[in-house]
Order: structure tokens, then sequence, then C-alpha cells
């Protein structure tokens, strides 16, 4: 494994951590702990270098991030 991998994958493991820790913690704000989730997936493997399958993880975060948000407002305003 290149270290550029390496290190990727323990940032997403960290973060994954974090999140998770954070629902338990507080789960009122669980939609927006899961958008900054998918926020974050979208940018750790948007500069990952030269690997085709985890630039699909950060293409298919993106999206998900902007459904997690819209509906964390929408939730947040009711």
């Amino acid at each position: 494994m290149k270290n550029n991998q390496k290190i990727t994958l323990d940032s997403s493991f960290a973060l994954s951590t974090l999140i998770v820790l954070l629902i338990a913690l507080y789960p009122s704000y669980s939609s927006w702990f899961v958008t900054i989730f998918f926020l974050g997936f979208a940018l750790i493997y948007t500069f990952e270098k030269k690997s085709k399958s985890l630039k699909l993880i950060a293409v298919i975060s993106y999206p998900l991030f902007i459904v997690a948000f819209v509906y964390s407002i929408i939730n947040s305003m009711s």
C-alpha cells in the first residue's frame, strides 16, 4: 500500500470514528454530523491521487453531502 493511500485510509477512519462518537454524544445534531461526514469523505478522496475507485467515492460523496445538507437545513427550520 502506498503511503498516500495509508494516510487517506487513516484519515477516513479517524473521521468516521469522530462522527460516530459525536452522534452518540449529541443525537439531536446527527443530521449535521452526517452532512459533515459526507463532506469530509468527499474532500479526503478528492485529493487522493491515481486511484479511480477512490475518486468514485468522492464523486458519490458530493451528491450525498448536498442531500444531507438540504435535509439538515429543512429539518432545522421545523
